[in-house]
Order: C-alpha cells, then structure tokens, then sequence
C-alpha cells in the first residue's frame, strides 16, 4: 500500500485519474492523515453545516463533494482537467470547488452568500471567487468559460428567474463549452411522490406539491413558492448526512435554524425563493432556446437530482 500512495504524484490534483483523486479526497486523506496536504482545506464546522443543513463531519462533507465530482465526471465529453475555464456557479464554501485542486486550467466562483466567498478566497487560493447578486447579469465577459457547473441552484428558482440566468449563462459561456446544470427532474419527484423523507425534507405543502405533479406531467414548469425572503435562507441549499444513500437536496428551514442557530445572512435583496420540478420534455422543449440539450442524466447525483449537459447555440 505504501508504495502505491508514494507511487503517485498527489500534486497533480484533480489531472489525476479521477479514481485516485477521488479516493484520495473521499477516503485517503482519513486513513492516512499525511495525505492531507495533498488536498483542499476544510471550511470550519458551522460554514459546512451551512452548506448542508447540518453536517459538520468533515468526511460526510468530502464525501458530498465526491460523489458530485464523479457524476460530472461521467457526464462530461471531456475531462474535467481538460477544460480551461471553470465557473463554479453557486460555488457556496466550496464542497464541489475543493475538488477543483491542481486543475491545469482557470478556476471561478460566485455564490451570493458574502460569508462562504470570503472563506473561498482566503482558503482555496487556486480559484477566484466572486459575490454576485440574486439576478443578472453575472461579472463575467462573454464566452469566457467553457465549461459552467451548476448545482442546486436552478432546483430553487421560478421559471423568470431560471430564464434571467439561463440567458445569462448563455452569454458567458464559450461557444464550444458545456454547462453541467442540475434540476429536480422524473427521478427526484418520483421519490418525493413515495418517500415520506425526501417530501419531508422538501418541506412543502401537500397541496402545492400536487399542483406540482400536474404542472410536471403537463410540460410545464413546476415551481412550489416557499418564500420571498432569501436572507433567510442559505443559497447552496443542499441536505447531507452520513448515509450512502442521502441525496444533495434543498434545506428546510426548519433545519437550516436548526444548523444556524437562527442566524441568517446571506443576501440583503429579496426574491421567490421555492423548490422546482422540470422534465425532460420540458427542459428539450424550453431550454432549447438558449442551448442544445446534449443529455439528461436521470438521478445522476444521488439517486436524485438530474445533471443535464448543454452546449451552447452558434
């Protein structure tokens, strides 16, 4: 065992097989204490109960950003390592973004949570972050990145919103570049339909949720307000837990008190904040207008949120 870990050029970060970066970051760095400097930093315990609705275990906190890493990794056309602009839309404290170590290309970030980016700048010194707002425009020049990951971000946005960024997205990125962007697609509502924790993790109500359904069988956005009020809430919105089997997902808010304490700061300007459902018909239909849907990987991301892959229109 000693001889491969000292066989490997840990440096290379995120150009290695992903495989060995994958394991170094998920399981490595906990078996074999002398690895971590090999790796990203950590947020400290309340940033990444933040980020997740209470976990504050740094490896339940590595894992997420493992498994997300793999399923991007599948997704893509390309390696990751390949790519030689990055945005990291909605980077939060970096659960994706710390996988991003050692990468050959330019590395950003922006999320409109003040606290999380400046915890990125001060600790992940290989990407450039930025605090951006709850509408466009982005401070990004045209078709600067080619490639934008989004995750959990279009799950929570109504459909005027969603078509602001998408537009937006669009003018940013490469003419050649991909976008990897994450929704609450057939996978996730048929498991809120026959899982009684995932619809409580949702925290919606009954009815709405129903609406929801029929809205999504009709090919139309389905989008459940939860409130206007965003500086209540935290903009990664994302559920962990130690469990295999806990899907990335929104924060109640419930739980999110209960990860903060009831303190709350994240943007000071206000907009419909809910969860969102879209299917495939609707997303080749609708998203179609500002990209060609290249595939819809059902459940990629825990058995639960979808990751679908776009390319922009020349």
């Amino acid at each position: 065992m000693q001889s491969f870990l000292d066989s490997i050029k840990w440096e290379l970060g995120c150009s290695l097989p992903h495989e060995h970066w994958e394991w170094l970051n998920g399981i490595g760095i906990f078996e074999t204490p002398s690895l971590r400097p090999h790796v990203a930093p950590f947020p400290h315990a309340d940033l990444m109960a933040k980020t997740t609705g209470g976990l504050s275990v740094e490896q339940d906190f590595a894992k997420h950003g493992v498994d997300i890493f793999h399923a991007l990794v599948e997704a893509s056309p390309v390696p990751i390592a390949a790519f030689k602009n990055i945005l990291d839309f909605g980077c939060g404290c970096g659960r994706l973004a710390r996988m991003f170590k050692g990468h050959p290309g330019d590395v950003a970030g922006c999320d409109i949570d003040r606290g999380m980016i400046q915890w990125v700048k001060e600790n992940l010194n290989y990407m450039s972050a930025v605090l951006t707002g709850p509408k466009p425009p982005l401070p990004f020049s045209n078709n600067e990145f080619d490639a934008i990951i989004s995750i959990s971000v279009f799950t929570h946005l109504n459909e005027k919103s969603q078509d602001e960024f998408l537009r937006e997205l669009g003018r940013i990125a490469s003419k050649k570049g991909y976008l990897f962007l994450t929704v609450h697609g057939a996978r996730a509502l048929e498991r809120a339909k026959t899982e009684k924790r995932i619809f409580d993790m949702l925290d919606i109500d009954r009815v709405a949720f129903n609406k929801a359904c029929v809205d999504f069988d009709n090919g139309r956005h389905a989008f459940i307000h939860q409130f206007d009020d965003f500086a209540k809430v935290n903009a990664c919105g994302q559920v962990g837990g130690s469990e295999k089997d806990v899907p990335v997902g929104p924060l109640s808010v419930n739980r999110i008190f209960k990860a903060l304490k009831g303190k709350y700061f994240v943007s000071n300007e206000r907009y419909p904040y809910g969860i969102a459902f879209v299917s495939e018909k609707y997303l080749r239909r609708h998203w179609a207008k500002w990209f060609h849907v290249d595939a819809v990987r059902h459940g990629a991301i825990h058995d639960f949120q979808d990751i679908v892959v776009l390319s922009a229109k020349n």
